[in-house]
């Protein structure tokens, strides 16, 4: 395991994005049926199911004179599939180009997220919404609900996640696995639910979600804090996250601070 970051490490910001990609490509080595190519200067994860949530494209460091042919080459192993992908551009991406010539392949850029950094010592105390249980997912039964919960950010709810989560969840719940994987309760019903993964010195923050019937109560924050604190107690001292647009200011007022910008391309 690497050794902690101190949240004013230089390091910060590329573990940010190493975390990313272990996080994408985690499971995903361990799906029946998946492609993971981990060459020099990109990596390309294929899931087998068509989903851009785990089909991706990611960890660009091309040379200029290769990057149009290897570009074009990831293009293509999804396309022929007629499966969708997301190329996900990091803040230290090359060639300094990138965004123009995957526009020149045909891909859009559907989203644009802010990497942030946190002193995770900064970290307010976790006051739970009346109501909502945590539990972090140590079964099948609550991995399952934390991918229900995951998948209804679609509508309708997309069942490639549902799919994904049961094929891999006895990689997910072992007990070296660096990912955590928690689940906001309301009257039995799961209604929040966000993970942690752990590496690169850093504890990256992923798929907070609360399903909208449950939203405004202060649930997606109490689903920040919970493994948060947990990674803190574990001894990490950064957490780090890519946050949306809506979700910059609520971050920023829990103290994380920019560290360069991530676009998804599809």
């Amino acid at each position: 395991m690497q050794p902690f970051l101190e949240p004013d490490s230089p390091r910060v910001r590329s573990a940010m994005e190493a975390n990313q990609v272990e996080h994408m490509t985690y499971l995903a080595r361990s799906l029946p049926g998946a492609i993971v190519k981990d060459t020099p200067g990109l990596l390309l994860v294929d899931s087998g199911l068509p989903c851009n949530t785990f089909n991706v494209v990611c960890r660009a460091r091309l040379e200029r004179h290769e990057a149009d042919a290897r570009i074009a080459a990831a293009v293509s192993h999804f396309r022929d599939k007629a499966f969708p992908f997301a190329w996900w551009v990091g803040p230290d991406a090359a060639p300094e180009d990138l965004d123009a010539r995957l526009s020149a392949h045909g891909l859009v850029n559907a989203e644009q997220e802010l990497g942030m950094s946190m002193d995770l010592s900064r970290l307010p105390g976790l006051a739970l919404p009346s109501g909502l249980c945590i539990r972090r997912a140590e079964d099948e039964h609550t991995l399952a609900d934390f991918a229900r919960v995951v998948a209804a950010n679609w509508e309708p709810a997309d069942p490639h996640v549902l799919d994904f989560y049961a094929r891999t969840a006895h990689v997910a719940l072992a007990p070296d696995s660096p990912i955590r994987f928690f689940v906001g309760y309301l009257g039995g019903e799961a209604v929040a639910a966000s993970e942690c993964h752990r590496a690169w010195g850093v504890a990256g923050l992923y798929s907070v979600a609360t399903v909208r019937h449950a939203r405004r109560r202060g649930i997606g924050a109490a689903l920040t804090l919970a493994p948060l604190l947990e990674a803190r107690e574990a001894g990490y001292r950064t957490a780090t996250l890519q946050a949306s647009a809506q979700g910059q200011g609520v971050y920023s007022q829990l103290g994380f601070v920019p560290q360069g910008t991530f676009r998804e391309y599809q």
